[in-house]
């Protein structure tokens, strides 16, 4: 099922993706009916393939991994079609590797030999998702996904407290902290301290959009890892540009936090 959610003038629906993709896909969005608005979009470590339809025209962007809230334009009369992959999983479909898309968007020609014109027939069905599953798994089939330890660290991280440290990440992965590092700028765009700056701050922001009565903010800091109440502000602010007591804080993008899923190995 569909999972939809409204921001501003724009109506977006999620499909997930078949169980076979899910440690590569996050999800699929879709939105019909640009309103001609700007769309709020949060870090959240993924790279968005997006296809931009219009009188039947379309062009395909990737959009890489976010350190800082932005507003994206949405124009009036397009349609928008998204693949978001899982971190680190965007280089088994897209020709450029994470860092050089991190807060930045490229044009994409043919991404994993997806064709405009056939996706732009294909999300015009009222579900999507299966024909998208199949064209994927045909590239897949072709291009196998090569397993590299980057995997292992993020598969950790999806099972770790929010808190874990990237010492004691590379520890327990046997790598030098310096490799860790490489790793996570090559394929998911930002260094791992900065990814699990991200991290926490989605969970944080779920747990503070949870319907009243809310927990003391002290209890959610804990909560999403961090040290205290100060330094969940500190990142908040930073990462996703507000603060806990934000009057507008349910309007983000929540439904759009990808999900923690384990990494293919």
């Amino acid at each position: 099922m569909p999972m939809d959610t409204t921001f501003a003038a724009q109506t977006l629906h999620c499909y997930p993706p078949a169980p076979a993709l899910r440690g590569l896909v996050s999800h699929y969005w879709l939105s019909r009916d640009g309103g001609g608005d700007r769309h709020r979009v949060l870090p959240d470590g993924c790279v968005d393939l997006v296809l931009r339809l219009r009188d039947g025209d379309g062009a395909w962007q990737a959009f890489g991994t976010s350190t800082r809230p932005s507003d994206v334009p949405v124009e009036p009369g397009c349609v928008y079609f998204g693949i978001r992959f899982q971190p680190g999983q965007s280089r088994h479909f897209l020709p450029l590797p994470g860092r050089f898309l991190t807060d930045t968007a490229q044009p994409l020609a043919r991404p994993a030999d997806l064709s405009a014109e056939r996706l732009a027939e294909l999300i015009a069905r009222p579900d999507p998702a299966f024909a998208v599953d199949r064209l994927l798994s045909r590239w897949l089939a072709g291009q196998p996904p090569q397993p590299r330890r980057l995997d292992g660290a993020l598969a950790l991280l999806s099972r770790a407290a929010p808190g874990v440290s990237v010492t004691a990440l590379s520890a327990r992965l046997n790598l030098s902290r310096r490799q860790l590092e490489r790793d996570f700028l090559e394929w998911v765009g930002v260094p791992p301290k900065v990814f699990m700056g991200i991290r926490r701050s989605q969970q944080a922001l779920a747990l503070l959009s949870r319907p009243s009565p809310a927990a003391p903010l002290a209890d959610i800091a804990l909560a999403a890892g961090y040290t205290d109440q100060s330094h969940m502000t500190r990142e908040l602010k930073r990462y996703l540009g507000v603060t806990p007591g934000a009057p507008r804080l349910p309007m983000h993008d929540v439904a759009f936090i990808q999900e923690q899923a384990g990494a293919p190995t």
